[in-house]
């Protein structure tokens, strides 16, 4: 079976990243690829290098499309040839974006220019909104839109403050939008989309309940203009300028840039990365949501080796958006301290709203 994007986004907060894993510039950064967004956000942060890995050759490919346009375009064709959705702003044309892939892809590896060579019409409809994942979100913010209309739904994004937003929020009729969320957001529906193993660690099935809550901690916490994942969940597009992930902001650019050949992009896993480059060659670790499906044994093997990947010092950070957090073994935490009142603050500041916990540790 050919490889398919399943994020051409991350649906991950990257300002926790940012506050949790407090890279000093030149340090080295291990990063989960994903989408590619976290690992460009940390790239910001001006670490002396950045190795972004995954096993999935398409994640891989869409990471390899963002650098190679980072490198040859300028700010506003590197928003067009990704296909950065706005609501307010009319689309560029297909012919345009293909018109800037020809020129952005000598940048790319061959596994790259061959996965987006076969993929144009991702390119052509806009690359960031391909994913297996962004298409089922298509789906949710139609059926949403013929359940209550286009105005009704704006109104959610048009109070003047939190404070209103809160007010609309509680009066918005939701018997609607739950029974959406019992029709779509379950383990049978969910498992099409991301794979049954994403949730076989998940020991409850009330999906739609859960999200519900979600919802509700997004809609209060959140101003909706400023929070780009509800806006890109619900209205398919960013609401204006400022309201994006960082390393799409334009005063990010020219940082950006300038650092992107800092950026390697790796397929493997981090046990392969361990034989590669050795014990002791990172300082910190962006570790995504890979243990969301993973069992304890698996999952303490695997921090095992990030910390022998790792310096003194090191941090690191994860998430879960379903399941229990996994428990470390008397090993592990030998050499593992938990960070409990940052990562709680942090999961408070969370935009990205439907994750189930967030961790931080460094290494003792």
């Amino acid at each position: 079976m050919k490889p398919a994007v399943v994020y051409s986004n991350v649906w991950e907060d990257p300002e926790l990243n940012r506050l949790s894993l407090k890279v000093q510039p030149g340090q080295n950064v291990l990063s989960i690829t994903s989408g590619g967004c976290n690992s460009l956000c940390l790239l910001l942060e001006d670490p002396g290098r950045l190795v972004s890995i995954d096993l999935n050759p398409a994640q891989l490919a869409m990471l390899e499309f963002k650098r190679a346009a980072i490198i040859e375009l300028e700010y506003d064709e590197f928003i067009d040839v990704i296909g950065v959705p706005f609501l307010f702003k009319p689309e560029k044309s297909p012919e345009y974006r293909i018109e800037l892939y020809n020129r952005i892809k000598k940048h790319m590896p061959a596994y790259a220019t061959e996965f987006w060579d076969e993929n144009q019409h991702h390119i052509k409809n806009g690359m960031m909104m391909c994913g297996k994942v962004e298409k089922f979100f298509k789906i949710y913010r139609t059926l949403l839109g013929f359940l209550y209309g286009k105005d009704e739904l704006m109104s959610l994004f048009k109070a003047e403050n939190l404070e209103s937003q809160r007010e609309i929020y509680a009066s918005f009729r939701k018997k609607r939008w739950n029974a959406l969320h019992r029709l779509l957001l379950n383990r049978a529906v969910l498992s099409l989309v991301k794979g049954a193993h994403s949730f076989a660690q998940v020991d409850f099935e009330d999906f739609a309940g859960n999200l519900n809550k979600k919802r509700t901690l997004g809609m209060t916490r959140f101003f909706n203009p400023d929070n780009y994942f509800m806006c890109l969940l619900m209205l398919g597009g960013h609401y204006h300028e400022n309201g994006m992930s960082p390393y799409l902001l334009r005063e990010n650019y020219p940082k950006l840039k300038k650092n992107i050949d800092r950026l390697e992009i790796f397929m493997g896993t981090i046990g392969d990365v361990l034989k590669k480059d050795g014990p002791g060659s990172y300082d910190r670790f962006n570790l995504s949501n890979i243990f969301e499906w993973m069992t304890n044994d698996v999952f303490n093997g695997i921090i095992r080796e990030v910390i022998e990947l790792a310096r003194p010092g090191s941090r690191m950070a994860w998430r879960y958006t379903f399941a229990r957090p996994r428990e470390l073994d008397a090993q592990n935490l030998s050499r593992l301290a938990y960070e409990p009142e940052l990562s709680d603050e942090l999961f408070r500041q969370d935009m990205a709203f439907i994750y189930e916990s967030f961790h931080v540790y460094h290494l003792k």
